[in-house]
Parts: C-alpha cells; structure tokens; sequence
C-alpha cells in the first residue's frame, strides 16, 4: 500500500491551498479577468490575494485589460429620489425583463444632495458636482472624496458663482484634473446682479489643491447634458467670442489650452431649443429639442473632430409624446427622460420606444457608459494607465 499523506485544514496554510501548484504570474493572469465585485471578495481569501490585487500595477493592468478588451461595459445613471430627498447612482444590467424592470445596483452617496453633473468617467473615477460642493468618487469600490473649496481671493465686491465643471485624466503626467469655469459677479444695491467676468481655475489630485490658470474664455451655458468628456477634451456649451452666435468650448486636459468650435448656423440661442452633447458612432453629436408634450430631437454629427464645418445633420427623431430630453446613446439605442420622471429608451434600428421601471425626479437623470475599475482616489496619482 502506497504512502498517503493527507492533510487537514488545520495544517494547511490557505496561501498554500490557494496557490498550490499555480505559479504567480499564472494566478494573476486568472485574476485579471475577473470583474471588481469578485476581486474585492478576492481580497478576504488569503493574504497573498489580497497583497496582489492591492498593489498599484496590479490595479493599473486590470484597467489596461478591460480597456482594451471593451469589457465589463456598463451604464451607470445619477439619479434624485425625491421620497428619500437624496441622489443615487446606479449600475444598470443589459438583462431587461419583459415587464421593462433593470437589475441595477443601487449606491448611495454620501453627503447627498441633489448633484446637477456627473462627469467622467476617467478610470472608474467620475465627479459629482451641484456647481458648489465637488466629490470625486470610484462607485465600483464605494470611494468618495469631498475636494477642498477653491481657496482664491477676488477683489471686494465680486462674488463667485460656478457657470461650468469638468473632469479628466491627463496620461503625458498621470494626473486627474478638475476644471471649474467661475462667473464673477457683482451684487450692487442699486444695480443688482451684473456680470464682471470669467476665471478658470483647475483642481489636481496629486496636490489635493487648486491653481488659477490665465485663459480667456467665453460665457458658458448651463442646460443637462450640455458638457461633455470626449477624445482627452472636455466640452461646454458656451457663446462664441470669435464668430458671433454659438459654440462648443473646448478644453485639453494635458496642455490645458482652449478652444472655440462653432456649432451649426441652425443655432440661434434663445431660438426656443436646449442643446445637448453626447457621444455617437465615436463623435460628438449635437442634438437640438424643444421640451414639449411631443418633442422632436435633431441629430448633428461632428465627423470630423474640431472642424466646425463638418457639422452634418443625421437624422430627426420623433416627436415622441411626453418625452423630454436625452440622456445617452447605447449601443443602437438612445436613452431618455420621460416628463414623469421615468427612463426609456428609443431604438434607432425599429424605432419603437421602451419604458423601464427606473424613476428620478424630473431633469436629475445623467447617464455614463462606465467600466468599473480598483482605482482609489488617494492612490490615484499612483496609477499609470495607456
């Protein structure tokens, strides 16, 4: 009879279960294919697992991965609940039953409020933002900061008030900026409000401060979904200094200079319309509508990036009834706000429109295609990602 050894839970130490007969290298390899949520049960399995997926190159690489193998795609929507008094953000499922109802994961965010943006995402980080109080949050790990206030001194009388927000990742120095666009203004008793004018100031993480910078820039317009993260620009709404009318300010998050992009001489503000800017076919699409009981929205498509003149009308959809406003494209699908407050979605290939049983407060709806990631934000100026 052969030698047995046999072994017991007692004996075995769980590194030495876990990774028994499997080189690292091998078992990071299995580890990067995993999704966010079963890499932080990961964690709790031994203490090599949770040495590995906790180093910041193993963080970067699983970014690396999903990013270029386009998976774990998902959409994540900011939403105010109304009955609670709070907004949430919420992962929502491709598994759509037939009565329209969404597996989604619902998160709360701390120091809730009713956040008008979410901007982003950059690396599984995105910014929150209600033009006053700022956070910067990774949902798949349940990370939140709250950023420090812009600390400037303005001259006495001029008060400050903010017209615009962004968020981006700058690659050339890993660095995760903020962009704030500040009015600022005067209150005079005698005069009230009047314009002054217009500060760009710019949060960086690494420092955990913010810096002035000197840019002219253009008043910049508030509507939903009117700014925009696209090919390492942010983009406003804005007025346009140059030619008269309207455009679409731009700003490069590495060499932080902006510019101006006329929109289509169809825009004629106040012509009635709002503007939104998404993200369609990999260009910036303009779409132009008129909240109403059937509303109609106009498709602009940027084909060539940058170049104002290659602005060309795409298509018209609807009118739709009791539709008020867009929130994203997916896929072949456009998602939208309905007046109620409900999500539905227009297919661009059958036309026909589809309710799903997820509601917000009127005009709170915001929408990303996101891809989860470990990236935390103190250790984000850890992270150098492609």
């Amino acid at each position: 009879m052969s030698h047995v050894r046999s072994y017991s839970a007692r004996t075995i130490c769980r590194d030495e279960m876990v990774s028994w007969n499997l080189p690292e290298d091998v078992v990071t390899e299995i580890l990067l294919m995993l999704p966010v949520k079963s890499l932080l049960r990961c964690k709790f399995v031994c203490k090599s697992w949770n040495t590995l997926i906790t180093k910041p190159n193993f963080t970067t690489a699983h970014l690396n991965c999903n990013a270029a193998l386009k998976r774990n795609d998902c959409i994540l929507i900011k939403r105010f609940l109304q009955e609670s008094n709070k907004s949430v953000l919420s992962v929502l499922s491709d598994e759509i039953s037939g009565d329209g109802h969404v597996p989604q994961t619902e998160i709360n965010i701390p120091h809730s409020n009713h956040f008008l943006q979410m901007l982003g995402p950059c690396n599984g980080l995105i910014c929150l933002t209600d033009h006053r109080d700022i956070i910067l949050c990774n949902p798949s790990i349940r990370d939140f900061e709250v950023l420090p206030a812009p600390s400037f001194n303005y001259p006495k009388g001029l008060f400050s008030s903010t017209i615009g927000a962004g968020f981006g990742f700058d690659p050339l120095f890993s660095e995760y900026k903020v962009i704030r666009i500040a009015e600022l203004h005067e209150d005079d008793e005698s005069w009230g409000y009047r314009f002054h004018s217009v500060k760009v100031e710019i949060y960086n993480l690494s420092t955990n401060s913010w810096r002035e910078i000197d840019a002219v820039v253009p008043f910049v317009w508030f509507f939903p979904c009117s700014e925009l993260l696209f090919n390492g620009h942010f983009h406003w709404w804005a007025d346009d200094d140059d030619h008269g009318g309207e455009a679409m300010l731009s700003f490069h998050i590495t060499t932080e200079v902006f510019q101006q992009i006329r929109l289509p001489d169809v825009c004629a503000f106040p012509d009635g319309n709002e503007r939104a800017f998404l993200v369609l076919i990999e260009s910036i699409a303009l779409l132009l509508f008129n909240s109403s009981e059937q509303t109609s929205f106009d498709i602009w498509l940027m084909t060539e990036y940058g170049v104002a003149e290659s602005w060309t009308k795409l298509i018209t959809i609807g009118p739709l009834v009791q539709v008020e406003r867009p929130i994203l494209f997916w896929k072949h699908e456009l998602l939208l706000e309905k007046a109620n407050g409900q999500l539905v979605s227009y297919d661009l290939k059958s036309q026909g429109l589809k309710e799903f049983q997820v509601y917000g407060a009127q005009k709170s709806f915001r929408a990303l295609v996101y891809s989860e990631s470990l990236v935390s934000i103190k250790r984000g100026r850890d992270i150098n990602c492609q």
